[in-house]
C-alpha cells in the first residue's frame, strides 16, 4: 500500500500544537495575538499546500506577515479617510460667514 501524506490542514494543526508550550507560557494578551496568527495560518491552508518545496514552518511567517500587512493597510486607509473628514470640517469652520453682520 502507498503512503498517504498528511493534509495541509493536519500539518498546520500539528505545527500549531508544537507551539503549545510557548503559547501556555505567554500572558493572555500575547496568547490572543498568537490566536490571530494561527487563524491567519489556517485561512491560507491552500497556499501553504501549494508551497510544497517549503516546510510549513518556513511559509507560516510569510502568511502572518501578509495578514499583518493587510491589516496595517486597512488601518492606514481608515486613518487617511478620517483625516480627510477632519480637514473638511476644519475648512468649513474657517470659512467666513456670508451675509452675516459685517463690521464697517
Amino acid at each position: 500500500m502507498g503512503h498517504t501524506l498528511p493534509s495541509t490542514t493536519q500539518i498546520a494543526f500539528e505545527q500549531i500544537a508544537e507551539l503549545k508550550p510557548l503559547y501556555d507560557a505567554l500572558r493572555r494578551s500575547d496568547q490572543l495575538i498568537l490566536d490571530k496568527f494561527f487563524e491567519a495560518i489556517l485561512q491560507h491552508r491552500a497556499a501553504i499546500g501549494n508551497a510544497a518545496n517549503l516546510l510549513p514552518m518556513e511559509i507560516m511567517p510569510f502568511v502572518i506577515l501578509l495578514e499583518e500587512r493587510k491589516r496595517n493597510n486597512q488601518i492606514q486607509n481608515e486613518l487617511y479617510a478620517l483625516i480627510e473628514v477632519l480637514e473638511k470640517r476644519l475648512d468649513q469652520l474657517s470659512l467666513p460667514k456670508v451675509g452675516g453682520d459685517a463690521a464697517p
